[in-house]
């Protein structure tokens, strides 16, 4: 008797082989195969989802670049992190666009299916996210901004522009917080926290598995947060006379990673340090001199578990980590 059940079941693997075939040996994209097959895009998507799921295809990544450098070597054995990348020095790209790249790329070999992305903003983010994969094979991604944003500087921190980058090239859903990193009191920050927008993008932040960010550096005139004049004059002197060196996600921290005035702290709209910790990624990407100290905050502070930079950066910050161990 003809098992109707059977041929169905052939049918079906035919079709998944079939449009895995087209998309991973012969390069067509979903379009395409939607266009040749005569199903929608939507369709596409999820056939290519089951083949992955049901073993029909299998992605095995040959990175020629996972060989360690001593230098990524001594800082991820030093800290204990996941993976250091340090980008060596060259003529034909600027440093903040070379770990940018880097950044997509790592991002690309992690990023799976139900993933929700926290990013903080800046210059350097903004770099990350316009070097960030298209990926259309992948689904239910998030895009979180995880600290309030500064609106009152001369210079654009991308607050928003960075979520819905990634979420874009990730096709995914971005999530914004439309709020100042500091606010007056905490009072306010009570009031807001508790509205049932804000709430509900503060809930998908805390479930993010990823964080990306960057350093601020040190409290002088450059720092965004000083520019953007969340700090009084007397609450600077007091951060640089305890020894501040910049911010993670606008949480401000000496150079052993501690998180210094509680009382700023709790005015502060952003992902708790604590919570970041338990993050399975704990993205940091920074360069340059004036982020050394912070850099060496955080790894000291034990926040990120990876660390994207450049060479120079590295170098000075192994000789700041070396020099302080002897001061000590």
């Amino acid at each position: 008797m003809f098992d109707y059940r059977r041929e169905e079941e052939f049918k079906r693997i035919d079709l998944l082989v079939n449009v895995a075939r087209l998309y991973y040996e012969h390069g067509y994209n979903q379009q395409m195969i939607s266009q040749k097959l005569g199903l929608s895009r939507p369709y596409i998507s999820k056939l290519l989802t089951q083949a992955r799921a049901e073993g029909i295809v299998t992605i095995q990544i040959n990175d020629r670049t996972q060989t360690e450098t001593a230098l990524e070597r001594e800082l991820r054995q030093r800290f204990s992190l996941r993976r250091v990348i340090v980008l060596p020095r060259s003529l034909d790209q600027t440093p903040l666009s070379k770990v940018g790249v880097a950044c997509g790329r790592y991002i690309n070999s992690i990023i799976s299916n139900g993933d929700v992305v926290g990013v903080s903003w800046g210059h350097t983010m903004f770099a990350c996210a316009q070097n960030a994969i298209k990926r259309d094979d992948i689904t239910d991604i998030s895009v979180v901004q995880v600290c309030g944003g500064i609106s009152c500087i001369e210079r654009n921190i991308y607050a928003s522009e960075i979520p819905r980058l990634w979420a874009t090239a990730l096709s995914g859903t971005p999530y914004i917080m439309p709020l100042p990193a500091i606010l007056d009191s905490i009072a306010i920050k009570d009031a807001v926290i508790n509205d049932h927008s804000i709430k509900g993008v503060l809930d998908v932040a805390q479930r993010a598995n990823i964080i990306l960010f960057t350093l601020g550096s040190g409290f002088g005139a450059n720092n965004a947060l000083v520019q953007a004049g969340y700090l009084e004059e007397t609450e600077l002197e007091q951060l640089n006379k305890a020894g501040a060196v910049g911010d993670i996600c606008s949480h401000i921290i000496d150079e052993d990673g501690k998180l210094l005035s509680p009382e700023l702290d709790a005015r502060t709209i952003s992902l708790p340090l604590d919570v970041l910790k338990q993050k399975d990624y704990r993205i940091a990407v920074a360069i340059g001199e004036s982020k050394v100290r912070s850099i060496c905050g955080a790894l000291n502070g034990g926040y990120p578990n990876v660390l994207i930079t450049d060479e120079d950066t590295a170098i000075a910050v192994l000789r700041r980590l070396d020099e302080r161990g002897k001061q000590l």
